[in-house]
């Protein structure tokens, strides 16, 4: 395939995915229920004392948080039999559905976990808050919560909240800050990149490395927030919410990795692109396995967590070979951010793995935002550096094709427009040379000195400049003469030089020395519509400049 054609399909590919993860974010809220968050934060109290449980016959009394001893299988029931007037209306809310929690009161369920088409694992499963409305009658009745499926020989239980429906709602949101907040930040962050990558684009010096980092950015908010017990407990769809998490945790590698394929010459290292390939293929394969029933999407888990270990692995390694040849600045910054997501995404997965702690995320969230500061850091330099380049680049530009004195454009950028002009003549309808002279200007020079021959020269561009900026293009071509191509002129060649008698009283009002000028014109085309050629337009010109020049030197004038 053609490189640009491959660079393009790239393009659009990573558009394509740019606009999916858009509209998941519109997916999130449409899902995510909101309905109440919005009313009153009555306060929230804590339901910690007054429950038991029997044991061997025997009351047992507890105080929340507790660690209960379990035997695989063996059912644990908690009672409260503390609920009073003011209890009416409440709502309860408390951790517990890795332990299939049920909430009954007087025998009657109020709250029930069960799974239905996303099944999900025990880390997963702890995020979820169990929330029960009491109902207007609680008064003397006994609040059970059943706990079925202990882990690790013991039941944890957590602190049961009570409270108004929306104070419980605040509550959970105030516990969710700290995924809720960086996901914030994130989405802020991208928002910031998105436009840098815009403005770049329109000052035409592109820089993929922000729309990566845009992408990424939105991807790691979108996983934030679908991961959150918030999402997942007041979703109507939690089922979709997991989905979305699942997809984004497996793809979140990808911009990553196109950002590390425009740093230096890291794009010559093929197993990037083998990379990339890599988690669009396991995201494919384990949407298929599922569809046909083979897998969950949790009992494959453990393969992303593997690719996103092996594939940091090798992007630190590469980073390593690379600096040791180049020990540029950016690539020593993009190795340590590699390093450090690289540590917090292990220290994750043992936390997820061998303690099934549910706040794994937390490590694997702050060495993500250490990562993304990096990285936005090292690209904002980046940015810096091109943007002073460019503009270096183009103040060098402007000084080899400009007249330093005048600003007008100089005799070798004439000579290259009438060489253009040459190779496609046909294109043009008619094109006025003239050819502009300042009288006596070495008389001037001799006689007054230099400073007054440069302004005379300075205000006689000025005078051209200001005639035929808005009809045609103006040169320096000589140290007393200029050129001038005003390209399907409209108006008879009589008019050019009572125009520039006009400006030339304007502005020559307050310069010490008169000024005149003398013009010389001729069309590309003859009358008949038959072409010149360059010699013969370019001989015209000079030959009636000349004819005007012996005319005699008139003050303030124009010939």
């Amino acid at each position: 395939m053609d490189y640009r054609k491959k660079k393009n399909l790239i393009w659009k590919g990573e558009s394509f995915l740019f606009v999916v993860v858009l509209l998941v974010f519109g997916v999130i809220f449409a899902a995510i229920h909101t309905g109440g968050l919005i009313q009153n934060q009555d306060s929230v109290q804590l339901l910690n004392k007054g429950w038991y449980y029997i044991k061997d016959g025997k009351k047992q009394e507890i105080t929340l948080p507790a660690e209960i001893p379990a035997k695989t299988g063996e059912k644990l029931i908690l009672y409260n039999e503390s609920l009073g007037a003011e209890s009416r209306g409440m709502t309860v809310a408390s951790t517990g559905a890795q332990y299939d929690l049920v909430i009954r009161l007087n025998g009657k369920i109020l709250y029930e976990y069960k799974e239905a088409m996303f099944s999900k694992n025990v880390q997963m499963r702890s995020k979820v808050q169990c929330i029960a409305a009491l109902g207007n009658n609680t008064e003397g009745k006994v609040l059970t919560f059943s706990y079925s499926a202990p882990q690790r020989g013991k039941y944890v239980i957590e602190p049961v909240c009570i409270g108004t429906g929306s104070a419980i709602a605040w509550y959970q949101i105030r516990k969710a800050a700290i995924p809720l907040g960086a996901a914030t930040i994130m989405i802020v962050l991208s928002m910031i990149a998105l436009c840098i990558c815009i403005y770049m684009r329109i000052r035409q010096m592109p820089d993929r490395r922000f729309r990566d980092v845009a992408l990424f950015l939105m991807m790691c908010s979108i996983w934030l927030v679908t991961d959150s017990s918030l999402a997942q407990s007041y979703s109507r769809c939690p089922e979709v919410l997991c989905l979305i998490s699942f997809y984004m945790f497996m793809l979140l590698a990808v911009p990553m990795l196109r950002f590390l394929q425009n740093i230096g010459n890291m794009k010559k290292y093929r197993l990037l692109d083998l990379g990339i390939f890599t988690f669009y293929l396991n995201a494919v394969l384990q949407g298929v396995l599922v569809i046909l029933g083979a897998f969950e999407f949790k009992d494959m888990l453990f393969v992303t967590h593997i690719l996103l270990f092996v594939w940091v692995l090798i992007s630190a390694v590469l980073l390593i070979q690379e600096y040791r040849k180049h020990k540029q600045r950016e690539i020593h910054l993009l190795l340590i951010a590699y390093i450090i997501v690289g540590a917090s995404g292990i220290i994750a997965l043992i936390l997820y793995w061998l303690f099934e702690i549910s706040y794994y995320g937390s490590i694997f969230e702050l060495g993500n935002l250490v990562f993304l500061v990096l990285v936005i850091a090292d690209a904002v330099m980046m940015m810096a550096d091109n943007v002073r380049y460019r503009l270096e680049s183009q103040a060098y530009e402007r000084l080899s094709r400009e007249d330093g004195m005048t600003g007008l454009e100089t005799r070798a950028n004439f000579e290259k427009k009438l060489e253009s002009i040459s190779a496609d003549t046909g294109r043009y309808r008619d094109i006025l040379l003239m050819y502009i002279d300042i009288d006596q200007l070495r008389v001037i020079n001799e006689e007054y000195g230099r400073a007054a021959g440069d302004e005379m020269v300075v205000i006689s561009a000025r005078c051209v400049e200001n005639v035929f900026r808005e009809k045609g293009t103006c040169y320096r071509i000589g140290g007393d003469e200029f050129a001038v191509l005003v390209y399907d002129p409209e108006v008879p060649d009589e008019f050019w030089p009572e125009r520039l008698k006009e400006e030339l009283r304007n502005i020559g009002r307050g310069c010490r020395h008169c000024c005149s000028l003398s013009l010389g014109c001729s069309h590309l085309r003859n009358k008949e519509g038959s072409l010149k050629s360059i010699g013969e337009w370019k001989y015209e010109a000079d030959r009636k400049l000349y004819e005007n020049k012996k005319k005699g030197d008139l003050k303030n004038g124009v010939y």
